[in-house]
């Protein structure tokens, strides 16, 4: 202890103050039923993160490093699931009145796009005028620059995207090459929580529109969500409303309604999403059920069980026991 005290007396504040170190851990038992002769499946998986924050006045720069399934032999930054990798790695500062930052990260979840795909050379440029934030973005991996206006207009939160034309040969992008805007409204309507969100393409079929509307009854809070998605569409949305939605298929409608509550001190939840899938026969129910108990030391405990029902194919029954911690 003397030791210690002796080396940070040594020490600047600067470099005690602004350095932070978090992470989190959580491991997975899942095991599968299936209603035909496919063999159910158990599975055990880690992930694991490490986040590295430092600072000096308005500049910060963020470091994830990924450990996931505990194997660190595999090659740094690879698309292996089993190995040691950074993930987001960003600077951010100010110039002048200009906030900027550059390096690669997710970029935010839509009820549309859940943007898993990280790209590198990400860079923002953003600053308030007269109440409205401006924000240009772009990145290395797509020719195409986003320009994003936000603000809040007579109590409606407001988001209106415009993404310019991306290059012809570039993945990930929904219109294929095409110019898109996007609109997000939210506002609080009579005690309702309620969200409305566009998309707009300049590619055929490639629209989708989405309405939300959630309202807390005795501590239970109700939550009613649908979205519309045109002939050439996809939506891989990772969201509290469908959960993942990787289940969904282009073209694909689904309408969903979550209950979530407090029992017991347990936080629980249950989900019921149907997916009116473009090809008749594909039609999907899956009803999720959630519950998640605070442990020790920041620990928790979730239990998820989802029925899921598929018409053209096999139905899956799914239990996932997750124990999971922050620190």
């Amino acid at each position: 202890q003397l030791l210690i005290a002796a080396v940070a007396a040594t020490m600047g504040t600067a470099a005690i103050a602004d350095i932070s170190i978090t992470g989190s851990m959580k491991a997975n038992y899942t095991n599968t039923e299936y209603s035909d002769t496919t063999a159910s499946t158990n599975n055990v998986t880690q992930e694991a993160d490490l986040v590295v924050t430092g600072s000096n006045g308005d500049t910060k720069v963020h470091v994830e490093v990924s450990i996931d399934g505990g194997n660190s032999t595999g090659t740094a930054n690879s698309s292996s699931a089993n190995n040691m990798r950074t993930e987001d790695v960003w600077l951010s500062t100010n110039i002048g009145s200009v906030a900027v930052k550059t390096g690669t990260w997710n970029l935010t979840d839509t009820i549309f796009n859940d943007n898993a795909t990280r790209t590198t050379g990400n860079w923002v440029l953003s600053t308030d005028v007269s109440g409205v934030n401006i924000a240009v973005e772009g990145d290395s991996n797509v020719s195409a620059v986003k320009t994003t206006l936000s603000g809040d207009i007579a109590g409606v939160s407001a988001k209106y995207v415009m993404k310019g034309t991306a290059s012809a040969t570039s993945t990930g992008k929904a219109t294929a090459g095409k110019a898109t805007n996007e609109l997000y409204l939210s506002s609080d309507v009579a005690g309702f929580g309620v969200t409305y969100a566009m998309i707009d393409s300049d590619a055929t079929t490639q629209g989708a529109d989405a309405f939300t509307i959630s309202k807390e009854f005795n501590g239970v809070t109700a939550t009613y969500s649908s979205v519309d998605a045109d002939a050439s569409y996809k939506v891989t949305g990772d969201t509290a409303a469908f959960g993942n939605s990787t289940f969904m298929a282009i073209g694909d409608d689904a309408t969903s309604i979550k209950l979530a509550g407090s029992m017991a001190g347990n936080t629980v939840s249950a989900r019921f999403v149907s997916v009116d899938a473009a090809i008749a026969t594909d039609d999907q129910d899956i009803n999720t059920f959630t519950v998640t108990r605070p442990l020790a030391n920041g620990t928790t405990l979730e239990v998820t069980y989802t029925d899921h029902d598929k018409d053209a194919a096999a139905d899956t029954e799914t239990l996932d026991v997750e124990l999971a911690v922050k620190f």
